[in-house]
């Protein structure tokens, strides 16, 4: 283990030596160790700091701030509310992904949080940590994070990715922000939600035929139901139903002892979330993006983000429909190679740039 450093780290190639770009300087503060010998997280044209938020139980969790380089005042801040799987929130190498883009191109603070156990984070594996845990350690972070030197406090907008945008009007209640932008999640309930995953997925997947859809999902349905509202471990599901035997297999991301790498009270928590009472409890202007080819969440459980909010208050909420993506925003050729992954292709810039834009109607990229 590397013990930190109370200064800077000058991660930075001269300019001509080897072809490098020069990288801006990465910062260490606080007293919690890198996990790795490896190098710190570099991008060019953005300074980066590796902090500490500590939560009410004593955990000491991994922030990681950028800012533009050369940047002295109080920056307008996008608060990244992570996907459901329990990867690291680090940026990789010096491949681009919309996350790092947004931090270069927005002229904002952004800041992440490693989640409980996962990269320098303190605390039982994010595999282990419970849904409602996560959203107040997201909320004690965003707290903690509006004192920072870098932060303008009264200009944060939280950004939700995947899963995240569920976590994010419920990280954003009651906790003064200036709006809210969320990729990849709607707005319906979460048993809705994960009978949308599993339509999706008997339609598009070629895994059931065309005539047994109806048994399928009705099936999974009445499994679901048990499972997330029941709150039911799979085995309690099938011991209660014998008929259902087998049908925990067949739903997506599952295995004996979670689902989508997640614990099952994770999903149970989840289930007893209003998500939309959150989202119309906001008053701030809010975003919603949107794939064509999205192959988890439905068009409908993010369109009912915007109608609902405009019906409440005029214009307050947006929409950005990008044309042949899917959940990650890469483009396929139709639905079906989407599903299947297959025929990708990248243009990140049709979610950096108007979000970049949309960012800088809401809050602006400098005092």
């Amino acid at each position: 283990m590397r013990q930190i450093l109370t200064g800077l780290v000058l991660a930075m190639a001269m300019a001509g030596l080897n072809g490098n770009p020069i990288y801006a300087q990465t910062r260490v503060t606080g007293g919690l160790e890198t996990a790795s010998d490896g190098p710190l997280e570099q991008t060019k044209g953005l300074e980066t700091e590796y902090g500490t938020i500590t939560t009410q139980e004593g955990l000491r969790l991994r922030s990681i701030l950028t800012r533009p380089e050369g940047t002295s005042e109080r920056l307008p801040v996008i608060f990244v509310t992570q996907w459901v799987s329990c990867d690291t929130i680090v940026f990789p190498g010096e491949r681009d992904t919309q996350l790092r883009l947004l931090a270069q191109q927005s002229g904002m603070v952004m800041i992440r949080i490693e989640r409980s156990g996962t990269g320098d984070s303190e605390g039982a594996g994010c595999d282990k940590l419970d849904y409602d845990t996560e959203v107040r350690h997201y909320r004690e972070a965003l707290v903690q994070a509006k004192q920072h030197p870098w932060v303008n406090p009264q200009r944060v907008v939280i950004l939700g990715s995947s899963l995240g945008s569920t976590t994010a009007p419920l990280v954003a209640q009651n906790n003064d922000v200036a709006g809210v932008v969320v990729q990849g999640g709607g707005a319906v309930t979460y048993l809705e939600r994960m009978i949308n995953f599993e339509r999706l997925y008997v339609e598009r997947s070629g895994a059931v035929k065309p005539e047994n859809i109806h048994p399928e999902m009705l099936q999974r349905i009445a499994f679901l139901q048990h499972y997330l509202i029941g709150q039911k471990t799979p085995d309690e599901v099938v011991s209660d139903n014998p008929e259902l035997a087998g049908i925990w297999q067949k739903i997506r991301g599952t295995n004996a002892d979670d689902h989508y790498g997640r614990p099952f009270a994770w999903h149970w928590q989840a289930a007893e979330k209003n998500f939309l009472a959150a989202w119309l409890s906001l008053d701030v202007p809010v975003l919603v993006v949107f794939g064509e080819y999205e192959q988890f969440e439905t068009r409908h459980g993010h369109r009912m983000i915007v109608d609902m909010i405009n019906r409440r208050s005029h214009a307050q909420a947006e929409w950005l429909e990008i044309k042949q993506a899917d959940h990650g925003l890469a483009l396929y050729p139709d639905k079906y190679a989407a599903y299947a992954y297959q025929n990708r292709a990248t243009a990140h810039q049709l979610y950096v740039a108007p979000v970049s834009q949309w960012l800088s109607r809401v809050v602006g990229s400098s005092d």
